[in-house]
């Protein structure tokens, strides 16, 4: 299990992303794997720069651990919550001229991993946790 800090600002995004391809490299995934990790991971440490703080100060943290035949990363912040069951599916068979601008980030999250949690708590803080296992290869959950 490997966990880091970072502050929430979106110049440490690259480093985010490095830390998530490297650890779970390091944890037998293949390259598909650590591509839909590294994307999903992007996708929710830009929500919580963006919706969580707002532009205030904060950190994320995140662990990336080996779970048998799965990695789970967890996300943290001490940013805003939010309801995840208040997102709207977006309309993905609508030309893009008559798609809204964003809202796909965790759409794309839950289309990538095989599961998602959400945890909200004032003293632990936000949590997203994803898993993606490593026996599906390439394959859509």
């Amino acid at each position: 299990m490997a966990t880091t800090r970072w502050r929430a600002d979106p110049g440490q995004l690259a480093a985010i992303r490095s830390f998530v391809v490297e650890t779970s490299r390091s944890l037998d995934a293949d390259e598909q794997a650590a591509a839909d990790l590294e994307l999903a991971v992007d996708e929710i440490c830009s929500n919580s720069i963006r919706h969580g703080y707002g532009g205030k100060e904060g950190e994320i943290e995140v662990t990336v651990e080996r779970d048998g035949p799965s990695i789970r990363v967890t996300v943290r912040d001490w940013g805003a919550t939010f309801d995840p069951n208040q997102v709207p599916t977006p309309d993905t068979d609508l030309p893009l001229e008559e798609r809204l601008l964003g809202g796909l980030g965790l759409f794309l999250v839950r289309q990538l991993m095989d599961d998602v949690r959400f945890e909200f708590s004032r003293d632990r803080g936000n949590s997203v946790t994803i898993v993606r296992r490593l026996d599906r290869g390439g394959q859509a959950p």
